[in-house]
């Protein structure tokens, strides 16, 4: 063991931005607190090998912070379906990567163990692990932000499905003949409630002169209409903006009580960059629209919980997940993560 003690990385992989942090590992075998994170823009559309070349750019500066202590693996969180063991993304729509070889081709370029992760579900773990869902046996997270989406935890364990894409919660159809999702499908809850949907809504709104603040600060550029917009419109008490983010909150209610309805979990974990913007209210509006939703008896059942772990979430996920692989791998028993640490600085 290196002199100064051991640590894991995690990496949020985006499509606008990678988020990368250091964990530092205890003796028996728990995260601590973020020691170090970097964040880089993700150059989404200048091809594979510039990608590849800023994941290890974020990689190495971490590493470079932590000189002297040894590194126990690299978890990657990406968006989409992909083969766990194998080590392959099959398919990330705004990242220009299919059936690609992301874990073989880093590890070679770093000289380290690498874990593949879907993002979301790296996200529910960490929180499962370090974060809101402590000690929660039955649970659903769910992430809201460019799109939706989420994890189940059943008997305390990340519930992975069949083909491990189970919790693609933003694409249950919630409205029949609704908007267009960018699945392909009508009416699914990304198509309502996610950062987009809204952002369909609202740059009609500026446009026409009844959100000023919003055009200030986004203009009439899609791709600006980001939370941190729609919060400064909403500080700024912008009535029609507010009716738009209750009208997504309020489908996030519809998609959270079929959740409840089917699987009567004790706790669901709200996160997203949505959910740490927008604050109290919207989740009180979801909150309420789960509540006129529920089958008799079960509006009491559940918790509503906010992320605790906030944009360290999926990073500290997948460290958790290349900790835990490692340790399986070992022949340890894979279970890290329950220290006291939260994985937030």
């Amino acid at each position: 063991m290196a002199e100064g003690g051991r640590y894991v990385i995690g990496v949020d992989l985006g499509a606008t931005k990678i988020l990368a942090a250091s964990f530092d590992v205890d003796k028996g075998g728990s995260i601590k607190a973020a020691s170090h994170e970097v964040k880089l823009r993700t150059p989404s559309d200048e091809g594979s090998e510039r990608l590849i070349d800023s994941l290890v750019e974020a990689v190495e500066s971490l590493r470079t912070a932590k000189a002297g202590f040894e590194c126990l693996g690299l978890g990657i969180a990406v968006p989409g379906p992909l083969d766990r063991e194998k080590g392959i993304v099959r398919y990330t729509p705004n990242l220009g990567l299919e059936n690609y070889p992301l874990a073989a081709t880093l590890g070679k370029r770093l000289g380290l163990e690498v874990r593949l992760e879907n993002d979301v579900q790296a996200g529910v773990y960490g929180e499962l692990k370090a974060g809101a869902l402590r000690g929660k046996k039955t649970a659903v997270g769910i992430f809201i932000g460019t799109g939706i989406g989420g994890g189940i935890v059943i008997d305390g364990k990340l519930f992975r499905g069949s083909t491990g894409s189970a919790g693609e919660i933003g694409h249950m159809i919630v409205h029949e003949g609704g908007p267009l999702c960018g699945c392909g499908n009508y009416g699914c809850l990304e198509a309502h409630a996610s950062r987009t949907a809204l952002a369909k809504d609202s740059i009609a709104l500026a446009a026409s002169g009844r959100a000023p603040k919003l055009l200030d600060e986004a203009g009439l550029s899609f791709r600006k209409y980001r939370s941190s917009a729609f919060a400064a419109s909403l500080n700024a008490k912008e009535a029609p903006i507010e009716k738009a983010v209750d009208r997504a909150a309020f489908w996030l209610g519809v998609g959270m009580a079929n959740l409840v309805n089917i699987l009567n979990p004790e706790a669901i974990v709200l996160g997203g960059g949505i959910v740490a913007r927008f604050g109290k209210r919207y989740v009180t509006v979801a909150r309420q629209a789960m509540r006129e939703r529920l089958m008799p008896g079960l509006a009491d059942s559940v918790e509503i919980l906010v992320s605790e772990l906030g944009d360290l979430a999926v990073p500290a996920g997948a460290a958790l997940m290349a900790l835990d692989h490692g340790a399986a791998q070992a022949g340890g028993d894979g279970n890290h993560g329950s220290g006291s640490g939260n994985g937030e600085k």
